[in-house]
């Protein structure tokens, strides 16, 4: 590890989004990130408090923070700011320990209901759409990157809440969202550069182990676009593909009666550029590392070490993280291996 690290944990102000007191008797912390869902909230985790019987604890923003010590040097990282909540205490000994849920600062889109009726307009920046929704309803700062627009009105699924309907969006441009360990809210194109590199020169940082799973068996080769009684069809008929209808000899079909077309594409070309986003093969790796503050899920990794079985770029679905005297992540990432592309 080579460094040495302290902990504290912080309550967050909502009108300045800056640590105001410091939550004493934090006896454990650990963090879940995961955006291997459909309308992931992204993070969440659990504390133990111990408090004096007679406190309660206050519901609220807190921001988990290290102080990691190097050569003499100390840096102040913020690994984690979460929404958390007691949900159950046992007392012993004058010492009332209080098991604490901590809910990503996304939670409150997760729960609020996208207005009836509702609709993202054709022609909409979509991207200051989605920050214009969210705002409404987190308290967490939120910052933009780039933008795109809707070649139609969409319209919200009756029922759908408002992070829901914000993924469903973003999923059109190929947006993403992220969350910072301080807890701001930022809104990307899906990365495409890589955040970490795991080669030879950075092996310190992982630690012994690599597993792995390889999944054909999702794959479409085929996609349907249905607009207004127009149906485009794209077909993955590659001989050279794995997954193409001519190797595997049989069909796999996906069917869009409600396209979201962006930046000016016809339906035929919508089909062609989802079938190419599904045309993806699942090569997964798990493998444990020390903490890295710039990498969270959606962040690219590339492997350059090949007896680890570790080469290419990986997106990161999902992390682990144990807080200790450092952080051990442990860490899954998706090798992206398109088996067809468009003309």
């Amino acid at each position: 590890m080579g460094y040495s690290s302290t902990w504290r944990v912080f309550r967050v102000g909502t009108d300045t989004w800056a640590d105001s007191t410091e939550l004493r008797g934090v006896s454990s912390v650990s963090i879940e990130r995961t955006c291997d869902e459909d309308a992931p909230i992204l993070e969440r985790g659990s504390m133990s408090v111990d408090m004096d019987p007679s406190e309660q604890f206050e519901e609220g923003y807190y921001r988990v923070v290290m102080t990691a010590t190097q050569n003499g040097i100390s840096e102040r990282v913020e690994v984690a700011t979460m929404l958390c909540s007691s949900t159950s205490f046992e007392t012993n000994r004058n010492v009332a320990a209080h098991d604490i849920e901590c809910r990503s600062v996304l939670y409150p889109a997760s729960v609020t209901l996208a207005d009836v009726g509702g609709y993202a307009p054709k022609g909409v920046d979509a991207v200051q759409y989605v920050a214009s929704m969210l705002g409404d309803c987190i308290n967490a700062p939120i910052e933009t990157e780039g933008s795109f627009t809707l070649d139609d009105h969409y319209v919200f699924d009756e029922g759908s809440y408002v992070l829901q309907a914000v993924w469903k969006l973003l999923d059109a441009g190929s947006y993403v969202i992220q969350i910072t360990g301080g807890g701001i809210v930022r809104i990307v194109p899906k990365p495409t550069e890589p955040s970490l590199m795991l080669d030879h020169a950075n092996a310190r940082l992982l630690h012994n182990g690599v597993s792995g799973t390889l999944d054909y068996s999702e794959i479409h080769n085929r996609y349907y676009a249905s607009d207004n009684g127009v149906v485009a069809v794209a077909v993955n008929d590659d001989p050279t593909s794995i997954t193409s209808t001519v190797r595997r000899g049989w069909t796999s079909d996906e069917y869009d009666s409600s396209p979201t077309r962006v930046n000016g594409e016809t339906l035929q070309a919508y089909a062609e550029r989802k079938l190419e986003e599904q045309s993806l093969v699942t090569d997964d790796r798990t493998y444990v590392r020390e903490f890295s503050p710039d990498v969270l899920p959606y962040s690219v990794v590339r492997g350059s070490m090949e007896l680890a079985d570790l080469s290419g770029e990986m997106r990161v679905v999902s992390q682990s993280l144990e807080c200790d005297r450092g952080i051990k992540v442990t860490e899954n990432a998706r090798r992206e291996v398109h088996t067809w592309r468009r003309a």
